[in-house]
């Protein structure tokens, strides 16, 4: 899983690695000691500006948008931002929501994650253990194959309020990140 995408990765030049890949791949002898690695920067192939209700899109934002607080979505209740970046590939996800979920007053993320159906019962565990709210969802879609997750971003250490959307990005791919990590330690 994130070995053999991180291996793959640090075959490119110039290797450029978020911080928490950095981490692992050393970890994991993946990095020799003289491999010069650059600091990834998040770039967002799609930021797009939603309709809760019809998931129609508003507007395509600038990556500017990406610096406003998630507490925009707590004001725009009926909108939700969808984004895509490349960085998703190494997690197993193609994109993410974030909004407000109406019921539950939470921020949350949204995202489908490319992993065996078989896997369910470590996902489920996980949640619940790391996350600690019943307000999260994970659901197996047999049609996409893809486990359709939301979890409220407010239950993840160093959540507040006025975290700028582009680092509650950056916190739900550091959590998906840390639960592959622990899957694949655990098989």
């Amino acid at each position: 899983m994130l070995k053999e995408k991180l291996a793959h990765t640090i075959e490119q030049q110039p290797i450029a690695l978020f911080s928490i890949e950095k981490e692992y791949a050393e970890r994991n002898g993946l990095l020799s000691a003289n491999q010069l690695v650059q600091p990834k920067q998040w770039d967002f192939s799609a930021i797009e500006l939603c309709l809760k209700e019809t998931e129609e899109m508003l507007e395509e934002k600038a990556p500017s948008f990406m610096n406003e607080p998630v507490s925009y979505f707590g004001v725009n209740i009926d909108q939700f931002v969808y984004v895509e970046s490349e960085a998703f590939t190494t997690i197993g996800v193609d994109a993410m929501a974030i909004e407000m979920d109406d019921v539950f007053q939470t921020i949350t993320v949204l995202f489908g994650l490319k992993l065996q159906k078989k896997w369910g019962a470590f996902i489920k565990e996980h949640l619940e253990t790391n996350v600690g709210l019943k307000t999260y969802s994970a659901m197996f879609s047999d049609q996409d194959g893809l486990w359709d997750i939301n979890i409220p971003l407010d239950a993840l250490e160093g959540f507040h309020k006025d975290l700028p959307i582009k680092d509650a990005v950056d916190l739900a791919y550091r959590f998906i990140f840390n639960m592959l990590a622990a899957l694949e330690a655990t098989n």
